[in-house]
């Protein structure tokens, strides 16, 4: 499959055109929660685990909203590319009913369980991590609603074409959850110090303001898909039934995959409270570095799902291909600048001694491991849901998580005694599978036939 200097060219030019928002976006939320974390921080190392453990409960709840994130950007991204907008609108519309639904029966669920889901899980956590735990995800759990319509409205902008919008809304939500995460963990003035408290309060405002500036964007402003019209949310059931059919594997096999992070999270807190606080810092730290990964692995989900719309499915082999080269490459070059200022990193989080010994084994094995395999693992799969292969990808994610993250995480931190890198260890391994099953399934063509 060898691609000329003009193809490279013009590839670039349209993976760039559709990912750099994304981008710059995800550059811009991932030093924002770097920040975020060094505040917690400034609280404690209790702090910074109790917000580590809910953050692990936040993402399963948040990945099961991923039935509508996907489905909806999918389905939109198929309508724009055969030029049906009134389609591509309604979509958006039932989309929208779907995760407000949904997330409004999740968020009760967790708030009237929330005490016995921490115990459950983290119940060998100490006693004040596990206080400030219960009293973060008791304020977080409210954003939730919030966050599934917001993503939801984010999917549809993008599944149109439009990357832009989402990345300002993001980059303005984030410096409005900072600007008030420090003042109300600190204290200003007649605002007395709320600690881990503040930070919860400071995410759920800025999650309200970033939705209600999406709305009343695409209901006024939108060029691509304005959702003007009350007709585009009446319940459209056979809309919502293919929104769902595309999501649903993503959502279960998302809330599967975060299910089994949430399980080795679990290991690391049998290990120690520096453990815990490492793996926090590694995971914020190496939100930065999946920055290009993450953002190409949605621009080759939008541009798939449109040559799957236009009826242009020979070309999507080589798109894939030129996208996970693409991520790899910029994958290498953070991870060398990171490599390089490490340690002024590492002291940004004022971590413990205990948590300084480990965290650099646990980020330059990360630094090393995601240039090779982690675009095969996470780029090409992306690219079949867009066909509307959903459930291989499902059944081939679930499979690799726990057969060979969850049991060997096990293996190689609890049995073997290798702590926290044994966690990491394990999701490398996982990663390999992934690639060593999704990379045949897009050369086979087997995806052929599947979309809207």
């Amino acid at each position: 499959m060898i691609m000329r200097l003009p193809e490279i060219k013009q590839r670039g030019r349209e993976l760039f055109a559709i990912s750099a928002p994304m981008v710059v976006e995800l550059l811009a939320i991932s030093v924002m929660g770097m920040v975020s974390t060094m505040l917690v921080a400034s609280i404690g190392e209790y702090a910074v685990s109790a917000v580590g453990m809910v953050d692990a409960v936040s993402n399963m709840i948040i990945a099961l909203f991923a039935a509508l994130t996907t489905g909806g950007t999918i389905v939109v991204s198929q309508y724009i590319g055969r030029q049906d907008v009134l389609s591509a609108k309604r979509a958006g519309g039932q989309a929208i009913i779907l995760a407000a639904l949904l997330s409004i029966i999740a968020a009760a669920g967790i708030l009237i369980f929330r005490g016995q889901v921490l115990n459950a899980l983290f119940g060998g956590a100490e006693a004040d991590v596990m206080e400030a735990a219960l009293l973060f995800i008791t304020i977080v759990t409210f954003s939730f609603p919030v966050l599934a319509c917001l993503q939801t409205v984010f999917g549809i902008l993008r599944g149109s074409g439009d990357t832009l919008t989402p990345m300002v809304v993001s980059i303005a939500m984030n410096v409005v959850n900072l600007a008030l995460g420090y003042t109300l963990i600190n204290g200003f003035a007649v605002i007395p110090a709320m600690g881990v408290a503040g930070a919860g309060i400071a995410l759920l405002i800025s999650r309200s303001l970033g939705l209600l500036g999406v709305l009343i964007f695409v209901t006024t402003k939108a060029k691509g898909i304005k959702l003007n019209r009350l007709r585009y949310f009446k319940p459209n059931f056979e809309m919502q039934k293919t929104i769902l059919h595309l999501g649903m594997p993503t959502s279960f096999e998302q809330g599967l995959f975060q299910g089994g992070r949430l399980i080795t999270q679990t290991f690391i807190v049998s290990i120690s409270t520096a453990a815990i606080a490492t793996n926090a810092i590694a995971n914020s730290l190496m939100g930065f570095i999946n920055v290009p990964g993450m953002a190409v692995s949605s621009g080759v989900m939008i541009l798939v799902g449109q040559r799957i719309g236009r009826g242009e499915a020979e070309d999507v082999k080589r798109t894939v291909v030129f996208s996970v080269i693409a991520a790899s490459g910029m994958f290498a070059v953070l991870g060398f600048i990171t490599f390089l200022i490490r340690n002024p990193l590492f002291a940004l989080f004022n971590p413990s001694p205990e948590a300084l010994q480990l965290l650099p084994m646990v980020v330059i094995s990360y630094l090393i491991a995601t240039p090779l395999v982690w675009s095969i693992s996470f780029v090409v799969p992306s690219s079949l849901r867009a066909t509307g292969d959903v459930l291989y990808t499902m059944i081939v994610s679930i499979s690799s998580m726990m057969l060979l993250r969850v049991a060997f995480s096990y293996v190689f931190a609890i049995v073997l005694g290798w702590g926290v890198i044994g966690i990491w260890l394990a999701m490398y391994l996982d990663w390999i599978g992934r690639s060593l099953l999704f990379l045949p399934r897009l050369l086979s063509g087997k995806w052929k036939g599947k979309g809207v």
